[in-house]
């Protein structure tokens, strides 16, 4: 092939082209390697002999770039190949770390939060700073979650979302549509506490379906109750002082109220389903392992629960018709009334899964065993009387064990997870300051290098000591953070395992309350005044020392002068 043709031929055009945009791009140390490249691409006597020597020359350059970004990694950060950072005369002050080791570093930070452990450590505190509301992805997830269950016909997942969702329409659909393709899943009917985030009444079409599908469990009843009274039954009770034989006539003149406490007082059981809860919860979060701990946590804490005080009122409406009764000296229906409430009390007791509802059931049988020991010792029965003091004093007893302060065991465990959280929350703003500073140090010694040198020694130093203990702080943060997020783990872990869940329930929700520790002082009244205090010190200091040192160099100029 002529000089012309191998000149004409395209292929051999491109060649060369890409060899000058190689040339134009060469590192400076070695470009005139690739100048003399460029120049024999001429000589070759075929267009496949431009083709190969381009090729040779542009991986010669990649070699050459290759290096040069080794030899530039390996200087510190705001340092050029030529020196310094602005070249030869730039300054000497720069980071002592290379950047490979600041690279590794961060690495090594990044890997370890990216574990499905760190991913879930900091899902879990971010959650405990935004004190465990839902956030937008929270209710993304779910929404996923509810159109995948809805193709899938999956009526767990649909009764899960459903318990969560902050939109009470939503819920309400999701609920239909769970029970609808397993009837098993009713009791969601009773399950969602309506006064959480701007849910609406249960239905009274979904109360009936509830009571005609377990007729014998009390909590339905009290939940209809609850409804019929709303807050007037409270208002004439407590409206004006301690309640007076027109309160108590006030309000057992609702009669539906009455009858509704009156069949749930009498009815032979109580769940308030909560257990159901924590076995579809522990099984929905693990087939989703990627579930905040917020999306999880969120339905259990809104599950509901019969008014309390409700309970209470009645349970003092019957107390005082006893006391009617034995002042008329009916003493036979006095003692049928207060062993009515004594008995709803044990059972409320012995069928509850939370703290509180063990506590109100414990309260109002200890009411009625203090009015039953009054009743006996009025008519000489000493041995009921024994009978119920002794149930008196087991109440107290109990009661005190539910106290973590009477309890070493449950005491000493939350404890130790207030401690952790204290490590947990402590190593997670070591990580976000390091990163911050990381990011800003290098950002400033690496886009602005001919700022630095104008500025004031210290404001010289401030970056590159950024640049150089901000990835370190970060990975140590990291390190710390997993290590110390570790006993939450095992406590997510054991209520995802057992399926017995009420041991590991009271774990997990002492561990979920103690990483609420710090961020409510730190949100609260005490925290703003401790940052305002650590502010004003901060600054009074810092004037100290400027004031200081002018006097200092006063003093030094005199001396001069002098």
């Amino acid at each position: 092939m002529s000089t012309a043709t191998q000149e004409s031929s395209v292929t051999a055009r491109l060649a060369r082209w890409a060899l000058w945009c190689a040339v134009r791009h060469w590192p400076q140390e070695n470009r005139a390697w690739g100048l003399a490249l460029a120049a024999e691409v001429d000589e070759t006597a075929s267009a496949f002999e431009t083709v190969r020597w381009s090729l040779g020359g542009i991986m010669f350059f990649t070699r050459s770039v290759l290096s040069s970004v080794w030899n530039w990694m390996k200087l510190p950060a705001g340092s050029s190949l030529s020196g310094g950072a602005n070249g030869p005369d730039g300054p000497s002050l720069l980071p002592k770390r290379s950047r490979v080791f600041t690279a590794v570093v961060l690495a090594g930070a990044a890997l370890l939060l990216l574990l499905p452990e760190g991913r879930e450590a900091i899902r879990t505190v971010r959650s405990s700073w935004q004190e465990y509301r839902q956030s937008n992805s929270d209710e993304l997830t779910l929404e996923e979650l509810a159109a995948r269950a809805e193709r899938e016909k999956d009526a767990s997942t649909l009764a899960f979302v459903a318990l969560r969702s902050g939109d009470s329409k939503r819920a309400e659909d999701l609920t239909e549509r769970a029970i609808a393709l397993d009837p098993r899943f009713i009791w969601v009917y009773g399950s969602k506490n309506r006064s959480w985030r701007n849910s609406e009444p249960p239905k009274a079409q979904w109360l009936a379906r509830l009571q005609a599908a377990d007729p014998d469990n009390a909590v339905p009843y009290l939940l209809e109750a609850y409804q019929v009274a709303g807050p007037d039954v409270e208002k004439r009770f407590f409206g004006h002082g301690a309640p007076k034989d027109a309160d108590f006539e006030a309000v057992e003149s609702n009669s539906k109220w009455m009858e509704l406490m009156e069949r749930a007082y009498k009815s032979p059981r109580y769940d308030s389903y909560f257990q159901r809860h924590v076995q579809l919860t522990r099984t929905i979060w693990n087939r989703e392992t990627n579930l905040s701990p917020m999306i999880v946590l969120s339905g259990l804490w809104s599950h509901a629960i019969p008014n309390l005080l409700n309970l209470r009122i009645f349970a003092d409406v019957q107390i005082h018709e006893a006391q009617k009764a034995r002042a008329a000296g009916d003493l036979k229906r006095a003692e049928s009334l207060l062993n009515q409430v004594n008995t709803f009390g044990v059972r409320m007791v012995d069928g509850s899964e939370t703290r509180i509802e063990k506590l109100i059931g414990w309260t109002v049988s200890r009411g009625a065993d203090k009015e039953l020991a009054a009743l006996y010792a009025s008519v000489g029965k000493t041995e009921d009387e024994q009978r119920a003091m002794a149930r008196l004093n087991e109440i107290d007893e109990r009661a005190k064990e539910m106290r973590y302060a009477h309890n070493p065991a449950q005491g000493a465990a939350a404890q130790g997870f207030r401690k952790m959280a204290r490590l947990v929350q402590s190593f997670a703003i070591l990580c976000v300051v390091g990163a911050f500073a990381a990011f800003v140090g290098i950002l400033m010694v690496e886009l602005w290098p001919k700022r630095i040198p104008k500025a004031h020694p210290i404001w010289r130093k401030v970056p590159c000591w950024m640049a150089d203990y901000g990835p370190a702080a970060l990975l140590v943060g990291s390190v710390g953070f997993l290590i110390s997020f570790l006993p939450f783990q095992r406590a997510f872990e054991e209520y995802r395992a057992l399926s017995n869940g009420h041991p590991n329930e009271e774990r997990l929700m002492d561990a979920m309350w103690g990483l609420l520790e710090i961020p409510e002082y730190m949100t609260g009244a005490n925290g703003s005044v401790s940052t305002w205090t650590i502010i004003t010190i901060a600054l009074s200091a810092l004037l100290l020392v400027v004031l200081v040192h002018g006097i200092y160099r006063t003093m030094r100029t005199v001396a001069k002068s002098a």
